[in-house]
């Protein structure tokens, strides 16, 4: 999973009126500064060594972010307190491949890829704590993730568990099985409930290859409702956050 990563800032205007509406063209972003990733690259690693940031999440006092850096096995921590001059704030090391993040207080949650091949996938869900850099939970996925997510109000967990081809084996066309799902978790005092983990199964709805759905981006709206990508299957799925249907 490839994604373009850009740090900026978004401009609203406030207003005393009961409703605004803004015109298309009077909202935008502005790119305020960049943040080269390689400067953030441990003292004790090879300040040459491949880094790349995937997949970001912002604290939610805005003053800080951290993103997922796949080639360098781990997540890095940026300070935005001023967002106009970013500065390297960590790195922290991992036991396999960070593949995303996201924030909730004062944890930052990561699902870790640690799969031995493509037919036998596996991985993790990590929670770190933001303040003394280190792992204070970990739930067995029982799959290769990929994105995971955080419900606006806090109160669900979600990870698209890809189980993703391999794309040297008859061109990376699919079937290839182990099929993907998507886990559930219900989230309490800022800590994943790895007993609650629900496992959705979203075989047989895609046209394409609808016995191996390889889910991709997750993300939940106000709604508790969780939207997921099966994009090498061209399929969208909506599921129920807390019932998992």
């Amino acid at each position: 999973m490839k994604k373009l990563l850009f740090l900026g800032a978004a401009f609203a205007a406030l207003s005393t009126a009961p409703a605004l509406t803004a015109n298309a063209e009077d909202m935008n972003f502005n790119r305020v500064a960049s943040f080269p990733v390689n400067t953030n690259i441990p003292a004790d690693m090879d300040n040459l060594s491949e880094s790349s940031s995937e997949i970001i999440a912002a604290t939610a006092d805005g003053n800080g972010l951290v993103y997922s850096d796949s080639p360098l096995g781990g997540i890095g921590f940026v300070d935005i307190t001023d967002p106009a001059s970013p500065k390297a704030d960590g790195f922290v090391k991992m036991e396999g491949e960070p593949t995303s993040v996201a924030v909730l207080g004062g944890r930052v949650f990561v699902a870790l890829n640690t799969s031995e091949s493509y037919t036998n996938p596996s991985g993790r869900l990590v929670a770190i704590d933001m303040k003394s850099r280190t792992e204070v939970s970990s739930c067995d996925l029982g799959g290769q993730p990929d994105s995971v997510a955080i419900s606006p109000d806090g109160s669900l967990l979600a990870v698209a568990i890809e189980n993703e081809r391999d794309e040297d084996l008859n061109d990376g066309e699919i079937p290839q099985m182990p099929a993907g799902y998507v886990t559930i978790f219900d989230m309490a005092d800022e800590n994943a409930d790895c007993g609650s983990m629900k496992k959705v199964d979203v075989t047989g709805l895609a046209g394409i290859a609808g016995d191996d759905p390889e889910p991709e981006f997750v993300d939940f709206n106000p709604n508790n409702e969780l939207a997921v990508t099966l994009q090498e299957n061209n399929h969208i799925v909506i599921i129920d956050g807390k019932s998992g249907k």
